[in-house]
């Protein structure tokens, strides 16, 4: 019996029998998780989006319109580095790649000076205060004389 050995590449289309449709659809229009709960004095905002650095994430308030975007740095590629040109994935199931969310909020409801915001542990998260006019009333005690 003979072995024959072949050094030829991988067939392009042998790849597609791991492909995840599922996941291709995905990538083409991330949109990461949120999770939006009410407080009696807030609305509190969580995103999903771990594996990022708190800086490249923008949050702006324009007319009534929050807006998140989270841009993915180009970094600079150092001598010894591997590049994409050189490094040949068999199976890539993640990656960090831009996205932009936005929410429309209404401004009679929401003090939009002082929304705060914070990032920990792969969720970003938005305190979204009420004005005091949004706030609940405490009912008033009337005393019977």
């Amino acid at each position: 019996m003979k072995m024959i050995k072949h050094n030829r590449p991988m067939p392009a289309n042998f790849l597609r029998y791991f492909d995840d449709h599922a996941t291709q659809a995905r990538d083409a229009a991330y949109r990461p998780a949120v999770n939006i709960a009410e407080t009696d004095e807030a609305f509190e905002l969580a995103l999903l989006a771990p594996g990022r650095a708190k800086d490249n994430f923008n949050i702006a308030f324009n007319e009534g319109t929050l807006e998140i975007t989270y841009t993915t740095p180009t970094t600079e590629i150092k001598e010894g580095d591997s590049t994409p040109a050189d490094r040949h994935f068999r199976r890539q199931e993640f990656k960090l790649i831009d996205f932009s969310r936005r929410f429309q909020l209404d401004a009679q409801v929401i003090n939009v000076d002082a929304i705060d915001a914070s990032y920990t542990d792969g969720i970003l998260r938005l305190a979204l205060p009420k004005r005091e006019e949004a706030l609940p009333k405490v009912p008033r005690k009337i005393a019977v004389a």
